[in-house]
């Protein structure tokens, strides 16, 4: 799926969610590696791809005091700048990376984390839409300069008041932003998906007058299916090749096959809600073939009483509905009936 259509298939409710596949630090620093990653990400089925754009020293200081020591969790016992240094995408590898996706058909794009990665992005690959990360909603002039490419902005709130969701939205748009997508999100690696409280995402699109989505960090694919299920326009997934392989996202990415089995997923959960409507529109529908009707249960004579011991409600439906049968009882018979003929209008005296 093209940039373009990336777009229209956000804003539609007609087709299913647009699912993206998070390659993230999972490319152990090897550009064939992250090459693979994008392969993978098209067989499994994604519509698009997603990288994080910085460097260690956009995103913190390189400090050894224990303000900047991860201390639980996938990265325990880590500095920040020494986790970032591993896992950021080396910037000359986007061009590569997005042409591999294009030749897929696919949509390539990033989470930039100050300004000059937005800078970077705009020049280098020209991406359909921006990811605001969840710690990044409060950096106000990485905002703006997003917004003020004028596309799109996916935004995480996992680590966000309502407030701050609000602020950060209003200055989106006073920016420049034509459309903005919350998704919901759970900033734990991994995540528990009873973590999500996914029944807000309906509150979320109409408090602050936006799509919704999910970006998810938990195991399985329970949250993608039930956040289709509740209107969600951008399902975010991360994807390793090997979960043993030693990439560093690792412990909450999903495999290229459990990747497929989530869009699989996904898109039967999204045909299955179908329209908004109640019962079958269409009276003749194959499915009521075999409700029950007025059938004749043993041979009638011209002049017979209609009771219980010749009339049956059966299978099939091709004689009357049975919602007529106090009516019908007690009527004569207007003509010699044989067992199994479906009572008809006419078959009786009025």
């Amino acid at each position: 799926m093209n940039g373009n259509l990336i777009v229209e298939a956000l804003r539609s409710t007609s087709v299913p969610p647009v699912v993206v596949a998070e390659l993230s630090g999972n490319h152990r620093g090897e550009l064939d590696h992250a090459l693979a990653l994008v392969d993978a990400a098209a067989d499994s089925g994604a519509d698009a791809v997603k990288l994080q754009t910085y460097r260690p020293d956009t995103i913190t200081i390189d400090s050894r005091d224990d303000r900047f020591l991860i201390t639980e969790g996938l990265w325990a016992g880590r500095y920040l700048v020494d986790l970032y240094a591993e896992a950021m995408t080396p910037w000359e590898w986007h061009p590569a990376l997005a042409d591999r996706a294009a030749e897929h058909g696919m949509a390539l794009f990033s989470s930039p984390f100050d300004e000059t990665a937005v800078d970077f992005l705009e020049a280098s690959i020209d991406p359909p839409l921006h990811k605001i990360a969840s710690f990044e909603l409060n950096h106000f002039p990485l905002l703006r300069k997003v917004a003020q490419t004028g596309k799109p902005v996916a935004a995480s709130v996992g680590a966000s008041t309502s407030k701050e969701i609000e602020e950060a939205v209003a200055l989106l748009r006073t920016e420049g932003c034509p459309l903005v997508v919350l998704l919901q999100c759970v900033s734990q690696y991994p995540a528990d998906p009873k973590d999500f409280h996914l029944a807000s995402l309906a509150t979320l699109a109409a408090k602050f007058d936006v799509l919704s989505g999910v970006s998810d960090h938990s195991s399985g694919h329970v949250v993608p299916v039930v956040a289709t299920t509740l209107g969600a326009r951008l399902i975010e997934k991360h994807l390793v090749l090997d979960r043993n392989d030693g990439s560093i996202d690792a412990g909450f990415s999903m495999e290229p096959h459990e990747f497929r089995d989530m869009v699989d997923a996904v898109r039967s959960a999204y045909d299955s809600l179908g329209e908004r409507r109640v019962g079958l529109k269409d009276e003749n529908h194959p499915s009521r073939r075999f409700r029950r009707s007025i059938l004749v249960s043993s041979s009638i004579l011209k002049g017979d009483e209609l009771t219980p011991d010749n009339l049956s409600v059966a299978r099939p439906s091709d004689g009357l509905s049975p919602a007529r049968w106090d009516k019908i009882l007690g009527k004569v018979a207007a003509c010699d009936m044989e067992p199994g003929h479906p009572l008809a209008l006419g078959d009786w005296v009025e």
